[in-house]
């Protein structure tokens, strides 16, 4: 039996959900290529390919109007994303582990922390946070 896909309605938010899988793969794969600390270097290729990615899965995000509390959360994470962008905070962001945030939140400063409370209450209010 095959179902007929062609009148089935997408999911709600599935643009935003699909963009956050491409964003989290590609910032997987960035955070795992060779690190260069020096602040004026070009980025290379590899490094460059994932950017473009996250970029474009950033920008659907941004633009897109979520109709579902995991819509909003993911629109939260990104913004956090561009807040805290050292590599374990953005490995906790890439699989939306709002636990380590709470660990320990006041070592975050105020906009973090604003961030954080939003996506509480999500959570809160049976949102995916």
């Amino acid at each position: 039996m095959t179902i007929d896909t062609s009148t089935t309605a997408p999911a709600p938010d599935g643009a935003i959900l699909e963009a956050w899988g491409r964003r989290s793969v590609a910032s997987a794969i960035y955070a795992s290529l060779p690190f260069s600390d020096c602040p004026n270097a070009a980025y290379t290729p590899e490094e460059k390919a994932q950017i473009d990615i996250m970029d474009a899965a950033e920008n659907l995000i941004c633009a897109a109007t979520a109709t579902t509390p995991q819509g909003v959360a993911i629109q939260l994470w990104t913004a956090l994303a561009h807040v805290e962008q050292d590599r374990e905070p953005e490995a906790a962001i890439n699989i939306m582990d709002l636990d380590w945030f709470l660990l320990d939140e006041t070592r975050f400063d105020w906009n973090v922390r604003l961030i954080l409370a939003a996506l509480k209450s999500l959570r809160a209010i049976g949102g995916a946070a």
